[in-house]
C-alpha cells in the first residue's frame, strides 16, 4: 500500500530509530513543536507560462500550513530558501510577494532563510507550530470512527486543466488551484479529532495511508462524497471521468480526517472498520468501486 518511490525515499532516510517521519510534521517533543517542509520546483511544481508568480510563493505557504493544521496545530514561524535563475529576479520578487501575503495574513513569523542561484526556481520553506496536547497524528484512526472531508475535492485539478487550456469560468477551482487556503476549512472543534491528514497527493493516497498507518480499513460511500458543479462541468468539458476528479486531485490542502462525530462544517463520507487486511473499499450504488482504476495525481513533471 506504502509501496512506492516516495516512501521508498522516506524510509532510507528514517532508518529504524527516527520515530518522528509518516505523519504531515515532525513532532518535536522536546522543544514542543511540530515542524514540516516542503518545497516547489520550476516545471514540477509550478509552472509560470500560465501561472502569476505570486501565486507560487502563496501556494508553497499553503502547503506547508496546511501540514501543521492537520496536526491540530497552527503556524507561527517559518524559514524560507530560495534559488533563482538568470533573469528571474523580477519573478522572484513576487513569489516572495505571495509568500508575505500568506505570512501576513495568519501571522507567521519569517526567522530567516537563505537565497542562491540555480538554473530554475526552486522555493523552500520550514514552517513550525505549537505542539498541541494531543497531535492528530495518521495513525489514530479507530474503528467506529467517521470518515470526514473538511470540503470539495476536485477543484484543484480543474482549475489546473482550465488555466493551462486558457479556458474561461472555473474561477472557484482556479482560485483552489492558484491560492489555496486551508485556514478557510479548518473542522470545528479541531482538538475533538482522531485522526487527520492534509490532501496533497490525492483523496484515494490519502485514504490508503490512513488505512495503512492505522492499522484499519476504511468503506467509503462515494456517493457522499461532495460533487461541486465546476467539477461536475469539468468532468465533462476536460474528458475526465469524475471519480478521478475527486479521488485523485492534489494539491487540494483539505483535511481527510476522522472522528467519533461529525462536524458541522464538514462532510461524512464512510467509516472506519476492523476488517482484516487494512483494506480501502470505495462503495457507489451498491457496487464495489475498482480503486486501481482511478488515475491519480501526479505533478507536471
Amino acid at each position: 500500500m506504502l509501496n512506492n518511490r516516495e516512501w521508498e525515499l522516506i524510509n532510507l532516510a528514517k532508518g529504524e530509530k527516527n520515530a518522528f517521519i509518516g505523519d504531515d510534521c515532525a513532532v518535536w517533543n522536546e522543544k514542543g513543536l511540530v515542524v514540516t517542509t516542503d518545497h516547489f520546483c520550476e516545471n514540477v511544481h509550478f509552472d509560470l507560462s500560465f501561472m502569476p508568480a505570486e501565486a507560487v510563493g502563496w501556494r508553497l505557504m499553503a502547503a506547508n500550513a496546511s501540514d501543521v493544521i492537520s496536526m491540530g496545530s497552527r503556524p507561527t514561524h517559518y524559514l524560507l530558501n530560495i534559488a533563482i535563475p538568470d533573469g528571474g529576479f523580477e519573478n522572484a520578487k513576487k513569489m516572495i510577494e505571495g509568500i508575505h501575503n500568506f505570512a501576513e495574513k495568519y501571522s507567521i513569523a519569517l526567522l530567516g532563510g537563505d537565497t542562491t542561484a540555480a538554473e530554475k526556481f526552486t522555493l523552500g520553506v520550514t514552517m513550525f507550530g505549537e505542539k498541541p496536547e494531543r497531535p492528530l497524528l495518521r495513525s489514530a484512526a479507530r474503528p467506529g470512527d467517521l470518515v470526514c472531508l473538511a470540503a470539495e475535492t476536485g477543484l484543484s485539478l480543474c482549475g489546473y486543466k482550465a488555466l493551462k487550456k486558457g479556458i474561461d469560468g472555473f474561477e472557484k477551482s482556479k482560485e483552489r488551484f492558484l491560492y489555496p487556503d486551508p485556514f478557510l476549512h479548518v473542522p470545528n472543534n479541531i482538538n475533538k479529532l482522531n485522526a487527520a491528514i492534509d490532501i496533497s497527493d490525492s483523496l484515494l493516497s490519502e485514504l490508503r495511508l490512513l488505512c495503512a498507518l492505522s492499522g484499519v480499513s476504511i468503506e467509503i460511500d462515494a456517493g457522499k462524497i461532495p460533487v461541486n458543479r465546476e467539477v461536475a462541468l469539468g468532468s465533462e468539458l476536460f474528458s475526465i471521468p469524475l471519480f478521478n476528479l475527486l479521488f485523485g486531485s492534489g494539491e487540494e490542502f483539505i483535511l481527510l480526517f476522522t472522528a467519533d462525530h461529525k462536524p458541522d462544517n464538514a462532510f461524512e463520507i464512510g467509516k472506519v472498520t476492523d476488517r482484516p487486511g487494512q483494506q480501502l473499499e470505495i462503495i457507489y450504488e451498491d457496487r464495489v468501486v475498482n480503486a486501481d482504476s482511478i488515475k491519480l495525481f501526479s505533478h507536471f513533471g
